[in-house]
């Protein structure tokens, strides 16, 4: 049973979508004014929201992206349902953050299949088990790597059921600090080569986001030599940091040193991210059998970094001898959300983007769990 908070200033639809919740057996909270809905949206957040547009005082749209913008209610699947139903109209809803959008008059029987789903996939995203150290790996750049690793280490602090400490691995000035608007100062280059790395000493090289995620950020000038960090530390980090949080996100470093392997070694998952051309797709199978030692361990992730035409799974498939677990569209709004230095799971969570790195979570979780 779910929570589920419904506003709008018409009685009748509020009445009829009321009846329908109670016979699917979910709890209702009704509200006729869009500030009162929100006021208690924000008192005691709900499991899933359902808005009207127009409101007397402040629309849906509002409401939405208030919701957005607080913590608590962050990651509350939010439908909009309007007599709007323009496809200008679908857009706004989704700029604002809703999940879905429904045009009045609708059946019951569509939307109640849209409440489930989306309920659905919030338990799915919310799970715990995908607990361990996830490696997202990739031997060619461009792919898309660090924005993923960022995306998904904030996908899973935001669902709350897990702590969650991203580590960026890169020796030539990794990129995951600069996506979550974070200066890294300090960073992984104090402990590259020190002796005795403890649990305090890595705590006090993390960087905290506002949501609650930690960064392990890679240095500002790339290192080279004695300075990158040794495979002995990177297993005594990562093991120290697993002691502490249930989920270690990895942003792997694009070139197989002594870190990259040690990540692997410690992995329970690596997502190797590839996109549809021949030259990642040749890297990759190169990638996979520099590594056969952990071949089990690696599931594929197709990420699409340009508009183009979707591409068969099945052949990568066979190609790659490893399954696709997660299928990550091109996004026009991830360029927006890199300059402004917010993962776009924060900043526009119904996006198509941070759909797909929501399902993401989840093929890495079911994945996980199958090789354990």
């Amino acid at each position: 049973m779910a929570r589920v908070l419904v506003v709008d200033d018409d009685s009748e639809y509020l009445e009829m979508i009321n009846l329908l919740l109670e016979r699917d057996g979910h709890q209702t909270v009704l509200s006729a004014d869009g500030r009162d809905g929100l006021a208690k949206a924000l008192a005691d957040p709900p499991d899933l929201a359902i808005l009207d547009v127009m409101m007397p005082g402040i629309t849906g749209y509002e409401i939405c992206r208030q919701l957005r913008g607080n913590p608590a209610t962050s990651s509350v699947p939010i439908i909009i349902l309007t007599a709007r139903g323009q496809p200008v109209d679908r857009q706004a809803s989704l700029d604002a953050g809703a999940d879905a959008h429904m045009s009045k008059p609708v059946t019951m029987s569509e939307l109640s299949e849209l409440i489930s789903t989306l309920l659905a996939k919030r338990v799915m995203v919310r799970a715990p088990s995908l607990e361990g150290v996830v490696v997202l790996l990739s031997l060619r750049g461009g792919v898309g790597v660090t924005m993923l690793a960022v995306n998904l280490a904030a996908a899973l602090t935001q669902a709350g059921d897990a702590s969650v400490c991203l580590v960026d691995l890169c020796p030539s000035s990794g990129h995951a600090a600069l996506q979550l608007r974070l200066k890294p100062d300090p960073n992984w280059s104090g402990l590259a080569r020190t002796g005795g790395i403890d649990a305090p000493l890595v705590a006090s090289h993390l960087l905290k986001h506002n949501t609650g995620l930690r960064l392990l950020a890679s240095p500002v000038f790339p290192v080279m030599g004695s300075q990158n960090m040794s495979r002995l530390a990177a297993q005594t980090v990562l093991s120290t940091l697993r002691q502490r949080f249930s989920t270690v996100v990895v942003d792997a470093p694009s070139v197989l040193n002594e870190a990259a392997v040690a990540a692997v070694e410690a992995a329970a998952v690596v997502g190797l991210v590839i996109t549809a051309e021949s030259a990642s797709i040749q890297t990759a199978v190169g990638t996979l059998r520099a590594l056969r030692d952990w071949f089990d361990k690696f599931r594929i992730i197709l990420n699409y970094v340009a508009p183009g035409p979707e591409t068969p799974i099945e052949p990568l498939e066979r190609a790659l001898k490893r399954p696709v677990v997660g299928t990550v569209p091109f996004d026009p709004a991830q360029a927006q959300a890199l300059a402004q230095g917010e993962p776009l799971i924060l900043r526009n969570p119904g996006s198509p983007l941070a759909q797909a790195v929501k399902e993401l979570a989840g093929g890495l979780l079911r994945s996980a769990d199958a090789g354990r």
